[in-house]
């Protein structure tokens, strides 16, 4: 579950299409090429405030997938094509990790985080200073990328500063091509950036966890990136990880704009 958390918190599946959102996303969540999970984002975006909405299960499978399900929502304003999250929380059950997290946030900077059950072994984890709380994006809104130049190699290369209630993390992107894809009901068909993506832990984690590190220095991830409409923005088409015991692949499969 933390690696779908890191990609782009896809605990997902349970929503409909909404009206009024702009984008409808089902995603499905492959292991070893079976399907093992399926969810849905919900995202609402004009030149003043933003939502996003994501649900969804995942089925057990050996080492890669635990069982699970949860749900996010992020709720806030849009300055210069940023996001700035005022409220986000979390609900999640997993055989992994359970709970919740509620955060309330100001122009980028953390005002207030509840975390319930708190955290364990706190005297392992890097300590959460103040001035990691700030100009940071939560999980969700992480996920939907400003692009006022599209789908030009350089709205690839970013480093997203991402704290999701107990850890702190950044998400470096970099260029690696683009391509032509489509959706399976084939409401995308286009290009798409391909970014790498390198995760590079902060604070609230276990140094010393195996997979800790090997998330850290692994060099597989990517993410695919696809135009939201006409609006200058970009949203996770695709994401895959290769892992020492299997891969894992989180694919767009339903693509749909209001009308």
């Amino acid at each position: 579950m933390r690696l779908l958390a890191f990609f782009f918190s896809l605990q997902l599946l349970g929503l409909t299409p909404a009206a009024g959102a702009d984008l409808y996303l089902k995603y499905k969540l492959y292991a070893l090429g079976l399907p093992v999970g399926s969810g849905i984002l919900l995202l609402d975006v004009n030149d003043k405030n933003y939502s996003l909405s994501a649900k969804g299960q995942t089925a057990a499978f050996g080492r890669l997938v635990s069982d699970g399900k949860g749900s996010a929502d992020v709720r806030g304003g849009v300055r210069n094509l940023g996001f700035q999250p005022e409220t986000y929380s979390l609900d999640i059950k997993s055989e992994d990790d359970s709970g919740t997290v509620a955060m309330t946030m100001r122009s980028g900077n953390v005002k207030d985080v509840e975390v319930i059950p708190p955290q364990d072994r706190m005297k392992e984890r890097i300590k959460v200073s103040a001035g990691h709380l700030k100009n940071v994006l939560d999980p969700l809104s992480a996920a939907i990328m400003p692009a006022p130049n599209g789908l030009e190699k350089d709205s690839c290369n970013r480093t997203l500063r991402i704290y999701d209630g107990k850890e702190r993390y950044d998400a470096h992107l970099s260029y690696k091509s683009t391509r032509t894809t489509k959706t399976a009901d084939r409401r995308f068909k286009g290009k798409v950036l391909v970014c790498r993506v390198r995760y590079e832990p902060v604070s609230g984690h276990r140094p010393k966890r195996k997979a800790i590190q090997e998330l850290a220095a692994n060099k597989s991830m990517e993410v695919w990136l696809a135009p939201v409409g006409n609006k200058p923005y970009l949203v996770p088409l695709r994401a895959a990880i290769s892992l020492p015991f299997g891969s894992l692949v989180v694919e767009a499969e339903k693509y749909k704009l209001s009308d």
